[in-house]
């Protein structure tokens, strides 16, 4: 026999009869031979799509055949059928060494999926046609937002774009100008001058008494939000820091007992990353009351695991060899992290800490929706109100903030990350005295910032008094029947919601993301217009959270999940729009080139030469949206968009924190269960 021939075993009786398995037990013809991951998503796939099928029948009635009275079933069963067929032709196929196409799998469990979805989250499209106008009278009042006022008669009344128009052309003109100056809603989120309660410096040097009202600057709602993101921050990477090197294995097995304390540390950071910061500001507010002080430490709290779980993941991936040569030399344990290890992580530690940064000012947006102060409560108020004017304004205010931010970390995240030599140069004067300069800036912006967002660290060792109660009752969770039904019910709405909403946004997202790409629309004056156009909707969208929008939709097609899953759509369009067009961008030109030199055209160079080289960012990109989305699905309830974020409201605000308990331990596990879901998918197509 030939080098060149192959040797094929052939199989044995008993591994003939493995492919068949699958017909009693799913997915076990694919383990037996070997494909054990294949087999194990089969397996929990048919298990999870004939409980949605009995589920949905059950509870909702989709898919109904018949008289419910009397002999019905669910035509939902034929899809499922055919995935169980296709289970067992593919473990058949696999033993025979042939190639086995999912098609038939994957159209039945997305008939089975987006059908129950489109169901639960309550899709009526007709309400976006019969309530259209609605949707105008709310979107005249975003355009116009309340930044200015003037008089009409002896009122006081907003100033709109016709009212500014008639004041510019009056300025222009020379003629006399209608009276127009800053509202009192813009001078509510930016700042104005008034009475504020006494600093404690003031107190501390006898300029006032403890709680004496004094004549000063209120800081503006926006301001505040600014302090929560930015302390929030600080805190988060001081304690994340020595957190992180517990997290961390290859630190971590060079102590007795290490490895017990890692896995400890990367459970903790997996539990507290998956409960959102939202639902982390209802448990803090039973602490420390309600406040910026309460929505600092909900930011805090998550913003640790978060950081934690980056760092120690950079810590595990330092170049092993001046970790030896250290250990080489004698060093001892903290000699080694101190030469070995900090040296490498801290550019990296550095931009993750800019990266969160950047989250932490979009989430202080909205935690005052459930902590109190900050623009989110300020948000919240002028929604109970009515006032789509003065929450237009606040929307125009957190876009422009959230954008510098952005812009500003993305650059120096860029220059942190750059690769440049270090000098040994004589540090000039100049630069000294700017550094110094920088810190007592800086020092005197943190301390405005501890002062306007109340922080007392005493209040962190007097709980309020229902406190214990809540911890007690987290502990002893609710699991009876009724109970545990809703919470299934509600989860199911979540998770529907995110689904519906990253497929809708995703699609929505991928013609526009070609506008977007300054490779193919940035080389020409009319289409570089387009190009930045493009991107500039994709920022101001993504630059506000999915919560905020809520209150568009609810005014649009009502409270429910039909309003979550379109706020979560809009979001989700942005951000896949700007990083699908950033994929774009860095596709290898040579083979458009290539494809441009045959005599293609501008579809035949995009079928050809670009979509198969963005097919593998784009489905990384969609499950990675969809790990987001399916978090914040679990809070955007909270503004009335359904799903599990208003039952676990409803539960807070009525003291029951034992069913509350419930329903964090369901979210925590659906996060954790769809983020390892989410990394093998990835793992294993992208």
């Amino acid at each position: 026999m030939s080098a060149d021939q192959q040797i094929t075993k052939k199989p044995s009786s008993i591994e003939k009869i493995f492919p068949y398995t699958s017909i009693l037990i799913p997915g076990m013809g694919q383990i037996l031979g070997k494909r054990l991951w294949r087999g194990i998503a089969i397996f929990i796939l048919t298990l999870l799509l004939s409980f949605l099928v009995q589920w949905s029948l059950t509870n909702y009635e989709i898919g109904l055949v018949g008289d419910p009275e009397g002999a019905f079933f669910s035509w939902m069963w034929i899809p499922f059928l055919l995935f169980y067929i296709w289970n067992i032709s593919d473990a058949i196929k696999l033993s025979k060494n042939k190639k086995s196409s999912p098609l038939i799998a994957v159209i039945s469990a997305c008939v089975i999926l987006y059908t129950i979805g489109w169901t639960v989250t309550g899709i009526k499209l007709d309400r976006l046609v019969t309530r259209f106008d609605d949707a105008k009278t709310v979107a005249s009042r975003l355009v116009n937002p309340d930044v200015f006022s003037t008089y009409e008669g002896d009122k006081v009344v907003m100033c709109d774009w016709n009212c500014l128009g008639e004041y510019i052309r009056a300025k222009i003109n020379r003629t006399e100008a209608p009276a127009v100056f800053p509202s009192i809603n813009i001078k509510q989120i930016f700042g104005q001058q008034g009475t504020v309660t006494a600093s404690r410096w003031a107190v501390f040097f006898g300029k006032a008494t403890l709680n004496e009202r004094v004549p000063g600057f209120e800081t503006g709602k926006l301001v505040e939000t600014i302090a929560i993101g930015l302390l929030a921050t600080l805190f988060s990477t001081v304690l994340a820091i020595p957190v992180s090197f517990f997290g961390a294995h290859n630190i971590m097995k060079r102590v007795p007992g290490g490895s017990v304390i890692y896995y400890i540390t990367r459970a903790f950071l997996n539990i507290v990353r998956a409960v959102d910061t939202v639902v982390w500001g209802l448990i803090v507010i039973v602490w420390v009351g309600l406040g910026s002080f309460a929505g600092v430490i909900a930011l805090t709290i998550h913003s640790i695991a978060a950081l934690g779980k980056l760092f120690s993941e950079e810590i595990e991936h330092i170049d092993s060899g001046p970790v030896e040569a250290i250990e080489a030399a004698g060093g001892n344990f903290f000699q080694v992290i101190r030469f070995g290890v900090v040296p490498q992580v801290i550019p990296s530690f550095l931009s993750f800490t800019l990266l969160r940064w950047d989250i932490n000012m979009r989430s202080a947006t909205v935690i005052g929706f459930v902590a109190g102060g900050g623009i989110g409560f300020f948000v919240l108020e002028t929604i109970r109100m009515g006032g789509y004017n003065q929450y237009a304004a606040a929307l125009w205010a957190i876009a422009v903030v959230i954008i510098i931010v952005d812009f500003i970390s993305s650059k120096w995240r860029a220059n942190i990350l750059k690769d440049q030599p270090k000098t040994v140069e004589k540090t000039p004067t100049w630069k000294k005295v700017r550094t110094a300069i920088y810190i007592l800036l800086g020092l005197a912006i943190f301390l405005y910032f501890w002062e306007i967002t109340k922080i007392d660290l005493k209040r962190l060792f007097d709980p309020g008094p229902t406190f214990g109660r809540l911890l007690r009752d987290f502990i002893t969770i609710d699991v009876s029947k009724n109970v545990v039904n809703n919470v299934v019910r509600e989860l199911i709405i979540t998770v529907m919601q995110a689904l519906l909403a990253t497929t809708l946004g995703g699609i929505l997202a991928i013609p526009f993301s070609f506008l977007a790409a300054k490779n193919l629309t940035g080389k020409s004056k009319f289409s570089s217009w387009i190009f930045y156009g493009t991107r500039a909707v994709f920022n101001v969208l993504r630059s506000i959270e999915a919560l905020l929008y809520v209150a568009i939709f609810v005014y649009w097609v009502g409270i429910g999940p039909f309003a979550g899953m379109l706020a979560l759509t809009i979001t989700t369009f942005a951000l896949l729009g700007k990083l699908f067009s950033e994929a774009i961008e860095n596709i290898d030109p040579g083979v458009i080139e290539a494809t441009t030199a045959t005599g293609a055209n501008k579809l035949q160079t995009i079928m050809y030469a670009i979509v198969p080289q963005i097919v593998p960012p784009f489905l990384s990109y969609l499950i990675y949206q969809w790990d987001i989305n399916i978090r914040m699905a679990t809070i955007i309830g909270f503004a009335g968009g359904g799903g599990i974020g208003l039952m676990l409201s409803t539960y807070f605000g009525s003291l029951q924190y034992h069913k509350a308990g419930t329903v964090i331990v369901a979210i925590v596990l659906i996060v954790a269960v769809m983020d390892f879901t989410s990394a093998k998918i990835r793992e294993k197509f992208v």
